[in-house]
């Protein structure tokens, strides 16, 4: 059975994204950066899970949804997940997230500049973060 999983790239008036450091206690991708998001609850919409993550992950409030990304697809130790991808802006205090303790240990905006950052603590062959952020990046610069 496929997992669907929504995931928030947040946007601040900078046209950067929230990224996320997981902690290294982590049993999946310790250390690794991240976006807002989780698995959709059953008889919850992704649009639900959605906004419910963000504010679990960040203490925001998601204010609009701008657009989705193109949907993919990978495969976890107990089955393939599809993950939603979702361009979103959030009101709150942008410079002040609440992360979850335990969870996250650090927290960053990423542009263009500062792309390469989400590549730390990944395997050369996994770029599912920065490319996920890379596609969001380009459709900031070609829809504003």
């Amino acid at each position: 059975m496929t997992h669907t999983i929504a995931t928030a790239l947040i946007v601040n008036t900078n046209g950067d994204i929230f990224v996320q450091r997981r902690s290294p206690t982590r049993r999946l991708f310790p250390g690794c950066w991240d976006l807002a998001g989780g698995h959709v609850d059953p008889g919850e919409t992704v649009e639900e899970a959605l906004t419910r993550e963000v504010f679990e992950e960040t203490g925001w409030t998601v204010d609009a949804l701008r657009t989705e990304l193109s949907p993919k697809t990978w495969q976890a130790e107990d089955g393939p997940r599809l993950e939603r991808q979702f361009i979103v802006t959030v009101s709150g205090d942008l410079s002040n997230p609440t992360l979850e303790t335990g969870k996250v240990d650090a927290w960053s905006w990423i542009g263009r500049e500062n792309l390469a950052t989400l590549k730390a603590n990944r395997s050369t062959d996994d770029t599912f973060i920065h490319d996920s952020v890379l596609e969001a990046l380009n459709w900031l610069d070609a829809n504003g």
